[in-house]
């Protein structure tokens, strides 16, 4: 049996993936507007907790604008 080990992204990944400054990711992580968990004093994030955070974000707003 092989399991694979997700690489979690850090608040400079997360803030590079979104193109957010790290202040704003982890304001965003801490209000809990992003997925994100949050190990010793540093939040942590899965790409595709991420991409499907902003897939939600793009369904919500095409049906806003329908």
């Amino acid at each position: 049996m092989v399991t694979t080990v997700e690489k979690l992204m850090d608040v400079e990944d997360a803030a590079s993936y979104f193109g957010l400054t790290a202040y704003t990711i982890r304001k965003m992580a801490r209000e809990g507007d992003i997925p994100a968990a949050k190990i010793g004093r540093a939040y942590r994030f899965r790409k595709d907790d991420i991409d499907a955070f902003i897939k939600t974000q793009y369904e919500k707003h095409k049906q806003q604008e329908s």
